[in-house]
């Protein structure tokens, strides 16, 4: 394992925020906007999100103080789906730990929610056979937890999303069962980043979400076309830029509450393999850039290779977030804080990365 800090010495500058795309009128595409509203705790300062860190190895606990920090959280009445971490077929850190699945559907159904369902589709190998070889169908049964695998989903459920002013060529596809008015919960992990984008956190997961081929009109280019429609990660991994195309995917969905598994970390290679650290962290938030922010900062903090800017608001990824307003903007807007003696300095310090 490695181990480490990072210290930064200088605040990130920040860009302005982009013009808010707006909603096409039902012609099965649709131009994505990008307002977002969060809850926030009454105990928390004017014009700050809140990023909570429990010091813990336990999952089960971790989660569910890391929660109870944010504030009043109520699932009452509402179906969840619940996006993991099932890129490959590799055990944690590259993918969800078992029990953090458990402890995230425990805490779901203790909120109040209806119908936990898992959604997911793998990057590296078919999902159902990555979750077979995790054993995560037979955890799920056991949990009695539903799945829908996005790989398997037939093209008619597929809705394209065109990102006005993206990098995306010929924009996603996306859920069409995942319109706004679903309630979505993430649970990630954090780690480095090999392929291009440094590292992946909240963000990144949500490319599991978009479909990688689809069978539209955006099918014409022999070379894309795979034998299964447009290769939307074609698209993706061949870009120089990746982090912006990330962000401007996420464009598509609004996270009720995201939760991050730092227990332990890539800090080379990822997203599959590599060195790890164990920081012990469970964090979470109702702001995905921010939360990735602070996930950066804890990646600097047990001293995590990772390329490009050492400021996290000057990262790829997150930079464009920002400029879309899919969260802060800043980071003198993100507030880490903790519950206990061995949570809170570490809060502070991570606080101070972000600066």
């Amino acid at each position: 394992m490695l181990g480490g800090m990072a210290l930064l010495n200088e605040s990130p500058e920040t860009n302005g925020i982009s013009d808010a795309l707006s909603d096409a009128s039902g012609d099965g595409t649709t131009a994505v906007s990008t307002e977002t509203s969060t809850e926030t705790p009454e105990i928390q300062e004017e014009d700050t999100v809140r990023v909570a860190i429990v010091k813990t190895a336990n999952r089960e606990e971790g989660v569910a103080r890391a929660i109870a920090l944010l504030g009043e959280t109520d699932f009452s009445g509402k179906d969840v789906y619940l996006k993991g971490t099932y890129n490959s077929p590799d055990p944690f850190p590259a993918t969800t730990h078992p029990d953090a699945l458990g402890a995230m559907v425990r805490m779901l159904r203790g909120k109040g929610a209806g119908r936990v369902t898992l959604i997911e589709r793998s990057g590296m190998g078919r999902t159902r056979d990555v979750m077979e070889k995790l054993h995560v169908l037979a955890a799920l049964e056991e949990l009695d937890v539903p799945f829908r695998l996005l790989d398997e989903l037939p093209a008619n459920e597929w809705r394209h999303f065109e990102l006005t002013g993206s990098h995306w060529p010929k924009g996603i596809e996306f859920p069409r069962f995942l319109t706004r008015d679903k309630c979505v919960v993430q649970l990630c992990n954090l780690k480095t980043h090999r392929f291009g984008w440094e590292f992946s956190a909240s963000l990144k997961n949500s490319i599991g979400l978009i479909a990688k081929y689809a069978d539209s009109e955006f099918t014409e280019t022999p070379e894309k076309r795979s034998g299964r429609g447009w290769n939307y990660m074609k698209d993706l991994h061949s870009s120089p830029n990746q982090g912006q195309m990330i962000a401007e995917a996420n464009q598509a969905y609004d996270p009720e509450l995201v939760v991050m598994d730092a227990g332990e970390v890539f800090v080379t290679g990822g997203p599959e393999r590599g060195e790890t650290a164990a920081p012990e962290i469970i964090a979470a938030s109702r702001d995905r850039v921010a939360l990735d922010a602070v996930g950066f900062a804890i990646l600097q903090y047990v001293g995590a290779r990772i390329s490009g800017s050492a400021h996290a608001f000057e990262q790829a990824q997150i930079r464009r977030a920002a400029e879309l307003n899919l969260g802060v903007n800043s980071p003198e807007k993100i507030r880490v804080v903790s519950d206990d003696n061995a949570g809170r300095p570490l809060a502070a310090r991570l606080e101070g990365l972000l600066h």
